[in-house]
């Protein structure tokens, strides 16, 4: 090919032809996580036209890198700014990764064989193997595959099984304590100019570790999230809502407590709160009371999955 003719599709490449529904198409991102990593980020600069946002392919080609990266696990914020080529370094080498994971898992499924080990050194009451194992997976694993994939059945399974009798309240309690610790050394590991989170549980529910979940992930998503601990009351929690210029107030609901008192709760704290600030609610509870959450009105993301996808959105939806 001459040199004129790989100027001009070098040239092709980047002029803007494409309506941000196509490239929302393309690259299996939403247009408002595309906008997001456009405005807060600068992922991608796009033209426009008529007020439209108009993508090269060139674009689309970063915007699909970006999407493989942070699928594995990485912060927007920490790969926004890297160039084409490193990024295609990464994803080949989080595609090797996840080859090689698939490769050692002996003919099984590594993660739940994870699982499964925790699930023995809670059952043998073994502090120390249940971190041993824990370790092993935050090696093996994304923090998101992590939290989403090993941790949630994890603590999943411990609750059954302690509703069905198979498993002490002492066995549940060391998992709980063993698991947290393991949380808090994943929360505020790094300083995050993002808008900022409130997360905490109301008074009655003591099962922090859904929230605390939430709380990591918020923050790998360049959010700040500020973790309150468990049981905040209505009115402390608005106060520091308005202290911390909150974007968001995210609660986790788990059964337990005096049910009756926790919607008057929840209403006093939507009261209360700015209108500019978001109401989460997450938890077992939430999943089987949702139109009457939902009427608050609150957001209701039953899985991590889904917070990330809430926390991607344009600030909450409002147009940028």
């Amino acid at each position: 090919m001459k040199r004129s003719e790989h100027e001009s599709q070098d040239q092709g490449t980047e002029t803007p032809r494409h309506p941000i529904q196509v490239v929302s198409r393309r690259t299996g991102l939403s247009s408002d996580v595309i906008r997001v990593w456009e405005r807060r980020y600068g992922a991608v600069k796009p033209a426009r036209a008529g007020g439209r946002r108009i993508y090269s392919d060139a674009d689309i080609r970063r915007l699909s890198l970006l999407q493989q990266v942070t699928d594995a696990g990485r912060r927007i914020s920490d790969v926004a700014g890297l160039d084409d080529d490193l990024l295609k370094q990464l994803a080949e080498e989080d595609r090797q990764g996840a080859a090689l994971l698939q490769e050692s898992a002996a003919g099984g499924n590594r993660v739940e064989a994870l699982v499964e080990d925790a699930l023995q050194a809670t059952r043998s009451l073994d502090p120390e193997r249940l971190r041993q194992v824990i370790s092993a997976a935050a090696t093996e694993l994304s923090q998101t595959h992590l939290l989403e994939q090993m941790l949630v059945p994890f603590l999943r399974q411990i609750g059954d099984a302690w509703k069905l009798g198979t498993l002490r309240v002492g066995q549940e309690h060391l998992a709980s304590a063993v698991v947290r610790q393991f949380l808090m050394t994943l929360l505020n590991r790094s300083n995050q100019s993002g808008s900022s989170i409130l997360f905490t549980t109301p008074p009655g529910h003591r099962h922090e570790l859904g929230v605390l979940m939430a709380a990591i992930t918020a923050e790998s998503e360049g959010w700040s999230a500020l973790y309150l601990g468990p049981e905040t009351p209505a009115e402390e929690l608005a106060a520091a809502a308005v202290q911390a210029d909150a974007r968001a107030v995210a609660l986790g609901l788990q059964s337990g407590g005096d049910e009756s008192r926790l919607m008057p709760e929840l209403s006093r704290l939507r009261a209360l709160l700015p209108e500019k600030t978001e109401l989460i609610l997450s938890g077992r509870y939430a999943r089987q009371h949702r139109a009457p959450l939902e009427g608050l009105p609150a957001r209701l993301p039953e899985t991590l999955a889904e917070f990330r996808e809430l926390l991607s959105e344009t600030e909450f939806g409002v147009a940028g």
